[in-house]
């Protein structure tokens, strides 16, 4: 058998054609008569690689938005145009009302309040701001659902005449006044905010006894102050009162034995060892009384320093009517005037104004300013899906710095 010299020939590998005739925008086809590659067995081999078109991408559907139906319909006909969902629900939350304001553990009975006059709980109206929850707002019926449900009204805020409130809003109720999609925010009336206002202390605290036993004011939990006794032990654990009051201890002892314990044999002189153990004790006692009043002075002092930094004045909306109040008389329900430059001394909700922004960096941690955007655009928004949900805060926070313009949460 002769023997083979020719090289071993590494196996030709299949030809791959592009196939660009969906790029000629008036479809002509371009007919290649090498488009179709065949094997070196005469099989054809299909290679071609299809190049999608600029139509072709535009026409790409976003899953969460659309479905595309390719079934055919009963008649027979091919559906393939995109077919939007619509819902009267918003889009992009997946949390119901009952989880959006479920409570959390351990704080169950913020949310159950006996003869409660209005639509929500305390722990229901925490669950917008702790933390911002969209889900929670819209769960609400967004701010005309606030409004009807804490029994205020957006422009004339809290009446003055309010005392107890007769019947009672279910919750139900409140959020079928806010499934109306909002029309444009309608601001107040600057003629109406100009009118004579209601001085602090003019029957403004008065009344509202059912909003109050139902939310409580807008006080902080008041620290308890340490006690004498207890500054007194916080005193005594300074190391060098221990080391004395050991030393004490110990010559007192030492005292008292050879004073009365110890024999002594034609020695008539009085035996006073003991006083000096006593001498130190005298001291460690004088030093830790002085020390704990004095403590205790500097910390009434600071205590009266700090309700006075805290008690300051803001303008909110009474009867229609702007009134100075003590930043403890806001009560759940009041519309607040925000200025450039406020402190807001409150949670709530931004109710209108222009280009509001704030610096929130104090209590969250933001470093960025955060623009507001009015409670009714958002509940629009999210229902029409005009914009990024995560773009939309209709929530003013407490701590909060107003940097511009005015606003009414």
């Amino acid at each position: 058998m002769p023997r083979n010299n020719s090289p071993l020939r590494r196996p030709r590998a299949p030809t791959i054609t592009l196939d660009t005739s969906a790029v000629n925008e008036q479809g002509d086809e371009l007919h290649n008569t090498s488009s179709t590659p065949s094997s070196d067995n005469g099989d054809e081999v299909n290679n071609t690689l299809s190049v999608p078109t600029r139509k072709s991408r535009s026409q790409s559907w976003d899953s969460n938005n659309t479905t595309l139906a390719k079934s055919k319909t009963n008649d027979g006909t091919d559906k393939g145009s995109p077919t939007v969902q619509h819902s009267d629900a918003p889009k992009g939350y997946g949390l119901n009302p009952d989880d959006a304001l479920a409570p959390n553990p351990g704080e169950e009975a913020s949310f159950h309040v006996d003869n409660n006059p209005f639509a929500f709980t305390p722990g229901q109206v925490s669950k917008l701001i702790n933390p911002k929850s969209l889900d929670a707002f819209v769960a609400v019926g967004g701010l005309v659902g606030l409004e009807k449900g804490l029994r205020t009204d957006r422009r004339a805020g809290l009446s003055l005449d309010e005392s107890r409130l007769d019947g009672a809003v279910s919750f139900d109720e409140a959020v079928a006044a806010g499934k109306k999609l909002p029309s444009s925010s309608e601001p107040v009336p600057t003629d109406s905010l100009q009118q004579e206002a209601v001085q602090h202390g003019d029957s403004a605290g008065k009344g509202f006894d059912d909003r109050k036993r139902v939310f409580g004011l807008n006080l902080l939990p008041e620290r308890k102050s340490l006690s004498l006794l207890q500054l007194a032990w916080i005193a005594m654990k300074d190391k060098v009162l221990i080391l004395l009051s050991v030393a004490a201890v110990i010559s007192l002892a030492l005292g008292l034995y050879q004073t009365f314990g110890a024999t002594h044999h034609g020695d008539d002189t009085a035996k006073l060892e003991w006083v000096e153990g006593v001498a130190i004790i005298v001291a460690i006692t004088i030093v830790v009384v002085v020390g704990s009043i004095n403590d205790w002075q500097k910390e009434r002092q600071f205590r009266k320093l700090n309700q006075k930094k805290e008690d300051r004045v803001v303008k909110v909306i009474r009867s229609g009517k702007p009134a100075n109040l003590s930043v403890h008389e806001i009560l759940v329900g009041d519309v607040m005037l925000l200025e450039q430059g406020d402190i807001i001394p409150v949670d709530g909700v931004f109710i209108d104004g222009h280009n509001v922004s704030c610096d929130e960096s104090s209590a969250t941690g933001e470093s960025d300013l955060i623009k507001k955007v009015p409670a009714d655009v958002v509940m629009k928004a999210l229902f029409e899906e005009e914009v990024n949900p995560k773009k939309l805060d209709p929530f003013i926070i407490s701590g909060a710095r107003v940097l511009d313009v005015t606003a009414r949460p």
